[in-house]
């Protein structure tokens, strides 16, 4: 991770450069790994806002922040909303928090400029009560963080799952967030009688026959988890894509990461 960062929102522009410049010269390019970049408005009308137990933004030329988050990422890197939220607030959504509901309505906002698959949600309890947050108040961030090759992740998109491999791995890692996600879909499968397609995509590494093979053997293994859990098998399909459909360049380890890949699509 390095240790530029994008500043006060109404002079983005100057404020990013700048400080990539100083990054660049006095630091001389080294990357910090100990802490993410972190984008946060200083200003009193935020492009994006919130009000009290509301997940829905109040936008104000929230395209500059925005665009300053999306054109600038290096390779390797991802872009990481958080949602901050506060106990006493009411969360009458679907999401476990009202922090992760305002990342993901934010992410949807960001998905029209990038590529959903290079952004992350997570979500902050902070302090304070509704007597302090009057009227509209600011609740996201934008941090910018390295992608961890070596290990599985799972992303959700606007129409499908992503679960992503390690290399040259068949088995996704034990990950309570990736188990926790399979155990809410297979719940669900079983609950409605809906269906899923399992689709497995690899790198362009070695053999295109073997890939194909690997990436179905991928898929199955996301499968065999959902049968476990009681899903039909009638309601699971599966099928290989191999390294025919990658999302990201295969020239370097992070791309090629992001392609080693089960996507999970219900029907």
């Amino acid at each position: 991770m390095k240790s530029w960062i994008i500043p006060a929102l109404l002079f983005i522009p100057y404020a990013f450069f700048g400080a990539r410049y100083y990054h660049n010269h006095n630091l001389g390019g080294r990357a910090h790994t100990h802490a993410p970049k972190q984008v946060e408005a200083q200003v009193a009308d935020f492009p994006i806002a919130f009000t009290w137990s509301s997940d829905e933004p109040i936008l104000q030329n929230q395209d500059s922040v925005l665009q300053a988050v999306s054109s600038n990422l290096q390779e390797g890197e991802v872009v990481q909303i958080k949602g901050r939220y506060f106990s006493d607030e009411v969360n009458e959504t679907d999401y476990e928090n009202l922090g992760q509901a305002r990342a993901e309505k934010v992410k949807v906002l960001l998905s029209e400029m990038m590529e959903p698959q290079n952004i992350r949600i997570v979500s902050e309890l902070r302090e304070g009560n509704k007597e302090d947050f009057k009227g509209k108040f600011e609740s996201v961030d934008f941090d910018v963080v390295k992608i961890d090759i070596d290990k599985a992740e799972v992303l959700k998109l606007r129409d499908k799952v992503v679960i992503l491999f390690p290399d040259g791995s068949t088995e996704k890692e034990p990950n309570e967030t990736i188990d926790s996600y399979l155990d809410q879909l297979a719940a669900e499968l079983k609950s409605t009688g809906r269906s899923v397609e399992l689709v497995g995509h690899t790198d362009m590494t070695g053999d295109a026959k073997i890939n194909e093979k690997l990436g179905l053997r991928r898929a199955k293994n996301i499968r065999d988890y959902l049968r476990k859990k009681g899903v039909s098998r009638k309601a699971i399909t599966t099928k290989s894509m191999g390294e025919k459909d990658p999302v990201a360049t295969n020239d370097t380890p992070a791309g090629r990461h992001q392609n080693r890949r089960v996507e999970i699509t219900i029907k």
